[in-house]
């Protein structure tokens, strides 16, 4: 069996796997306690306020639902700039074979450390810190099958 795939990340999709990660964490309760916490204070105080304490607590009501999720997206965007836009992976029986333009790298299975599947996306770790996104775009109807197969091969 071989299935080969051109990598097509977008800032989205990293945008996406980053707010998943920060609200699937004890960080992401932070931010909600924090938040709510601020709009009651916001409402309790505002009557007597004054303008200066009124845009902090503002800012304080916007600091995580909105300002960090657009500071994430513009760090998606920056990481997206060192992204190689070429990127090509195959996978086989042999492993999985590493594409970038003229260059190529291979991986053996044992080197692969895990697949992490998602609602748009598998994630195809080759150490504890990077892997290789492959988004529903890429895979298409082939998500499922392809994530059996690299569940097997990783643990096989």
């Amino acid at each position: 069996m071989e299935y080969r795939f051109k990598c097509d990340v977008k800032a989205g999709d990293l945008w996406k796997m980053a707010m998943a990660r920060t609200y699937r964490s004890l960080i992401g309760l932070v931010n909600v306690i924090f938040t709510v916490a601020m709009i009651l204070l916001t409402i309790r105080f505002w009557p007597t306020a004054s303008d200066l304490l009124r845009v902090l607590m503002v800012f304080g009501c916007i600091l995580f639902p909105v300002i960090q999720p657009l500071a994430i997206y513009g760090n998606s965007v920056k990481q997206l700039e060192d992204l190689p836009k070429d990127l090509e992976l195959l996978f086989n029986d042999g492993g999985v074979r590493v594409f970038v333009g003229d260059k190529s790298e291979s991986l053996a299975w044992k080197r692969i450390k895990n697949a992490i599947k998602r609602s748009n996306m598998i994630v195809v770790m080759s150490d504890d810190s990077h892997g290789y996104m492959l988004t529903n775009r890429v895979l298409g109807d082939q998500k499922e099958e392809f994530y059996q197969y690299i569940c097997k091969k990783i643990r096989g």
